[in-house]
């Protein structure tokens, strides 16, 4: 026992000994920067500091958490903001040579005390103007300050809620700050909106609205009946309203199309005139939202707005019946979690045991499962395996969107089914993309018990998209 015990030391000895001469520490091949010190100034930080003598062209890079930024060379200053209240900043400053040698990095660290600031500031346009909606923070705050344009409104600490009226049509960036008992402000929190225009028209391929809510597809008429009682300016709009010019398409905010039959995915040929598309791309490009779901989700290729030639899934028929609840799941790869997104404002959602967050969107029964998604994105884009960040990456980055939602057993980047489709070049009206087939608005035989999961969903994005 005491031979092999020496010789277990011996071995132990001899293989830190091998570590310990691979260990090779060399100094930094350039000097540091010195006197870094910050100053704040409400919702900014500005970091400065003194570059070395008798160098030029150096690069300083700052970091702050995950995230790294390059300055121009010589910088001696950097500007960030909003700096948020109560958190620990932590900013490294390095320099970098054009042989890409680093120096060491220098530290500051600082914390602004202040009010906690408001959560899930909302903004709803009515007849009479803007209504504001917030969460109040958990420690109590003495009085909320919003300014809107020129207007600047006092409320009290245990406001949630505030009707701004006379607000002329424009963009706004609307700024929320409140106060502690100690006067110490928060950091301000913005909610961009845009007072424009508020009908909301529903377009489709049926002469009028008798025609749509006597000959179209049960779910069609479900969702136009729903439309038409909760929005008081809502309409019907047919294709060739548009290719006729009889219609003002300026006067709409949001233009949804739920197009969902069992007896085609083919888009109608009213549909992709050359003049409907002129004037719907016009009106998209000019601002105005769009809301396309099942088969309709094609029609963003044919404005122009979606240009690559994904793998697409795409499901017709009457359907079959199944016992299961589907849903929809809203945390993509199980590392983009999109749960708070105001498209899914309201809707409880379920934490599955490996980390995917889902929320059912229909019950047992009969089901149509008009799917009109994109699959294969990974392969797609040449960057497998389907868990590849930078497939990830590349999509939302080509497209400008935000990846919302996916069939809730997928916990990859296989599929997209829901999506935000941001302003993109001439693009200036936002879009949300619904092609997930278990969105139904009516299942045939049977009620479904998650109706109500579909109907905050499309409320939710029809108020979403009139407020950009």
């Amino acid at each position: 026992m005491k031979s092999k015990y020496l010789v277990i030391m011996g071995l132990a000895m001899s293989v830190f000994a091998c570590q310990k001469r691979d260990l090779v520490i060399q100094s930094a091949q350039i000097p540091p920067i010195s006197d870094l010190s910050y100053t704040l100034n409400g919702d900014t930080v500005l970091l400065s500091w003194k570059m070395p003598a008798g160098l030029d062209g150096l690069i300083p890079i700052v970091s702050e958490g995950a995230s790294s930024k390059e300055l121009a060379s010589n910088s001696t200053t950097y500007k960030y903001g909003i700096i948020e209240t109560n958190k620990e900043y932590t900013y490294l400053v390095k320099l970098k040579d054009g042989k890409g040698n680093l120096s060491l990095g220098e530290l500051v660290k600082f914390r602004r005390e202040g009010a906690a600031p408001i959560k899930d500031a909302f903004g709803e346009q009515n007849d009479n103007g803007v209504l504001l909606k917030w969460t109040l923070p958990a420690s109590p705050v003495a009085k909320i300050i919003i300014k809107i344009g020129g207007q600047t409104i006092e409320l009290a600490g245990t406001a949630t809620s505030y009707q701004v009226n006379n607000v002329p049509i424009g963009t706004y960036n609307i700024s929320f700050v409140t106060y502690n008992s100690a006067g110490q402000s928060s950091n301000t929190v913005y909610l961009p909106f845009k007072v424009g225009a508020t009908a909301v028209g529903y377009i489709g391929k049926y002469a009028d609205s008798l025609s749509l809510l006597s000959t179209g597809d049960d779910d069609e008429v479900a969702a136009a009946k729903w439309l038409f009682a909760n929005y008081s300016k809502s309409r019907y709009i047919s294709f060739d309203n548009v290719k006729n010019g009889v219609v003002d398409l300026s006067q709409f905010r949001v233009i949804w199309w739920n197009y969902d039959l069992e007896s085609t995915k083919d888009l109608p040929s009213v549909a992709t005139d050359a003049t409907v598309v002129s004037r719907l791309k016009a009106y998209y490009q000019n601002g105005g939202g769009l809301l396309l779901n099942q088969f309709a989700v094609q029609y963003f290729w044919t404005l122009g707005r979606m240009t690559e030639p994904y793998f697409m899934g795409f499901d017709q028929g009457t359907g079959f019946n199944n016992p299961d609840t589907w849903g929809i799941g809203v945390k993509i790869n199980r590392k983009h979690d999109f749960s708070t997104h105001p498209l899914y404002k309201g809707i409880a959602m379920t934490t599955q045991g490996d980390g995917r967050v889902t929320f059912p969107i229909i019950g047992p029964g009969w089901k149509e499962n008009h799917n009109a998604v994109i699959l294969r994105i990974p392969e797609y884009l040449k960057l497998e395996p389907n868990d590849n960040e930078a497939a990830y990456n590349k999509f939302i980055s080509d497209n400008n969107i935000e990846w919302l939602g996916q069939w809730d057993g997928i916990g990859d980047y296989w599929m997209a089914g829901v999506m935000e489709l941001k302003p993109k070049g001439s693009y200036q009206g936002s879009a949300i993309y619904i092609g997930i087939g278990g969105i139904e608005w009516k299942q045939n035989f049977t009620t479904n018990v998650y109706q109500s999961n579909i109907e905050k969903m499309y409320k939710n994005a029809i108020d979403y998209l009139k407020t950009k």
